[in-house]
């Protein structure tokens, strides 16, 4: 396929159909999301609930992929609304009457509302007033009677509060959506797949293909979030907190050296290697059933002489035997709980850095414009127009536009489909049953796109929030295809409203919190690469488990924050594009660098312990121990690598010259160093690898975000409509 037209489709449709993808907890969580709108429906027809669209919308916004995160946005809305009512019920008694000082205090109040939400950890919170006080002024100019204004900002309320209670009560129900059962199952799948590697092994059947880097990477990184998720969850059990991570770290470990099993077991391999991986194999199983029944995992098997002389033979048993072990001898269980330093309310330059005060103004330029739109054009339908500055509000303008990007197409997805149920559904539908049976189809749609990844999640939010308003505007059948029309509309022009104010005015590129994380990663990599292998030392194994899933964790938020500054309008002229093509190029050396270290530690480790890591007859003729002799040289050549590692990252981050020179250097010195023992191969692979880090160019670089000091954390997608 030489067209380059056809290649970029099918590289889009690949993309595609990744993100369509089924995978573990997905369609529980799209079932609950479906679930708990389907009873919002019902209970909002059959009661005659106005404003029964933002009580779905309160559903999507509430249901998440865990019932720790669902209490967390429900108990941020509550007190949204608790803040929020009061305050614009009072706003409204002194300033009604008069419009100019009405628009002067709502401003002031949402750009403190919206600087809050950029500075403070639970900034989150205060978007709902926000909204509220943005969303009410379309309102404020349609009537002159006051009360009939706070009456129906009331039942918004009562909508809102019954939709995220609902949506409560249905995660609540569900065993899959507590965190803790999702991390149970995940780590079973990562172990179950594990032993079954080395069952095939030791059966002789065909073996199966080994996981590419980048489902090593998706793995890790869903591991870590569902240990952070759970922690949160149980915040006061410090010691539990800590052996959870001690044994997710050792899953990970598990699996990634388990995936790098070979095909066949070595020839001539003793029968007590087979032994010894069988009881492997057992104590894998073990270690997953003490999991899933939330116990303290011991290690039953206890080596004899030749089972454990043997396990070198074969470097991922030894490496394999080593994290199991410290997990058995970890003893972070039984210390008492350590002080933990408490994250300040606000971030150390909240009131230093201009970034967040021109993030305030520019929400608040583009709310202002599009009121002032709103009002010029006298058409009450488009009241979107306003609320749409305030939800793509998102630190990052690749972020932000991305944002923007999926509320235009979600709101044109619904639309179409809103438009293909008038036309050929609504005529046919007398009852309630007949209205869920046309909504659903879509409603499960949209919740299966936003039980998907940050990509695609907000576009499905915002595709049934925008299906829903069409059809659930008035209680009963409607054919009134204005209300399609002018939510699009409405849409179109925020989104158009918010990327010129964005682009144009302070615009914060990522790129150069994008260089300091693959910085990070880097240095990450050398601590990994130079952290030292001793014999029988679980502390050291379990430490070294940990750095590994730390930079595969790492390397995932590096391809989220390379994915996000491609959305800038930028990208595609120059400076952005190169470095985002040597940012992937760094990705992608990273991921062989990692699954090269995984065959370097096992090698190691197996050398330490006497295995086939070195020419024995070599040492025996200089009069060296074996280990030392397999050890030295390849120690050294380690050493060099995470040294050239150190001086990348430090490169990298102060936007230096790359080390050209010291790379070529190592590449020759990993082609000349003697020796053909499997660990000097492995860590010869190692460093050229290393070597091959590409270089960038000096010019490139983000002026505009080094000139507006952009924030380091960059969120996830917002996914209120």
């Amino acid at each position: 396929m030489n067209d380059p037209h056809a290649q970029r489709l099918a590289n889009s449709l690949r993309w595609l159909a990744a993100e369509l993808a089924p995978f573990p907890g997905r369609s529980q969580f799209a079932m609950r999301l479906t679930l708990a709108s389907a009873i919002a429906i019902v209970i909002g027809e059959t009661f005659r609930i106005p404003y029964m669209v933002m009580a779905l919308v309160a559903v999507f916004f509430t249901v998440q992929s865990n019932v720790v995160m669902t209490r967390v946005v429900f108990v941020a809305l509550a007190l949204a609304n608790v803040v929020a009512v009061p305050l614009y019920v009072w706003l409204l008694n002194f300033t009604f009457d008069h419009t100019v000082l009405r628009i002067v205090v709502s401003s002031v109040l949402f750009f403190c509302f919206m600087f809050c939400t950029r500075v403070s950890k639970v900034g989150g919170v205060l978007l709902g007033p926000a909204l509220v006080i943005l969303y009410a002024q379309s309102f404020a100019d349609q009537t002159a009677q006051v009360e009939y204004l706070v009456r129906q900002t009331l039942w918004a309320v009562a909508a809102i509060t019954y939709g995220s209670v609902l949506a409560l009560l249905v995660n609540s129900l569900f065993a899959s959506a507590n965190p803790l059962c999702q991390l149970e199952a995940e780590t079973h799948r990562q172990l179950t797949r594990a032993a079954g590697r080395l069952h095939r092994l030791l059966s002789g059947e065909a073996t199966m293909p080994p996981l590419s880097a980048q489902a090593l990477q998706q793995q890790s990184a869903m591991l870590q979030s569902l240990t952070a998720v759970t922690n949160m969850g149980d915040a006061n059990d410090y010691a539990g907190q800590q052996y959870r991570q001690c044994c997710v770290a050792a899953v990970s470990h598990a699996q990634h050296v388990c995936n790098t099993l070979p095909g066949a077991l070595p020839a001539g391999a003793p029968p007590a290697l087979r032994r010894a991986l069988e009881r492997l194999r057992g104590e894998l199983l073990a270690f997953d059933a003490a999991l899933g029944a939330r116990k303290v995992f011991r290690l039953r098997w206890v080596p004899d002489v030749e089972e454990r002389a043997s396990l070198p033979a074969l470097a991922q048993a030894e490496d394999l035997y080593r994290t199991l072990q410290a997990v058995d001898r970890f003893e972070g269980a039984s210390e008492p709980g350590q002080p933990r330093v408490k994250e300040p309310l606000l971030v150390p330059d909240a009131f230093s850095n201009p970034a967040y005060v021109r993030f305030a103004l520019k929400v608040l330029i583009s709310g202002l414009i599009g009121y002032f739109v709103f009002n010029v054009l006298q058409w009450p339908g488009i009241h979107t127009i306003m609320i749409t500055s305030a939800m793509v509000a998102l630190p990052g303008l690749g972020t932000s536009v991305r944002q923007m990007t999926l509320r235009f197409y979600g709101a044109l997805l619904g639309s179409l489909s809103a438009l293909g149920v008038f036309v050929f559904v609504m005529p046919h539908i007398d009852t309630i049953v007949g209205l869920l049976l046309a909504m659903l189809p879509v409603i499960a749609a949209g919740a299966w796109l936003t039980a998907g990844s940050e990509r695609l999640s907000y576009l499905g939010t915002q595709g049934a929030a925008t299906f829903a308003i069409a059809l659930l505007e008035h209680f009963g059948p409607s054919t009134d295809l204005t209300e399609i029309r002018d939510r699009v509309v409405g849409i179109i022009l925020g989104v158009g409203i918010c990327w010129g104010v964005y682009v144009f005015l302070w615009p914060e590129s990522e790129s150069s919190q994008t260089r300091a994380k693959l910085a990070s990663l880097v240095r990450a990599l050398a601590a990994l690469v130079r952290m030292p292998v001793r014999e029988d030392d679980p502390a050291r194994q379990m430490a070294y488990a940990r750095q590994h899933m730390q930079c595969w964790s790492s390397l995932n938020d590096c391809a989220l924050e390379l994915e996000r500054v491609r959305y800038e309008p930028q990208f595609k002229r120059g400076a952005l594009e190169q470095l985002a093509e040597q940012a992937g190029c760094l990705l992608a050396v990273s991921r062989d660098l990692l699954v090269a270290q995984d065959h370097v530690h096992a090698r190691a480790l197996a050398a330490a312990d006497g295995g086939d890591g070195a020419d024995g007859g070599a040492c025996a003729a200089r009069g060296t121990p074996h280990a030392a002799c397999a050890l030295a040289p390849a120690d050294g050549l380690r050493d060099e690598t995470a040294a050239l590692l150190d001086l990348y990252a430090a490169r990298a981050g102060e936007r230096g010259e790359p080390p050209t020179r010291e790379q070529n250097q190592l590449r020759a010195n990993a082609l000349e160093i003697a020796g053909t023992s499997p660990l000097l191969e492995d860590v010869r692979r190692l460093a050229l690898h290393a070597a091959e880090l590409p270089g960038w160019d000096t010019g490139i670089d983000t002026t505009t975000a080094a000139a507006n000091g952009v924030a380091a954390a960059a969120p996830t997608t917002r996914k209120a409509p």
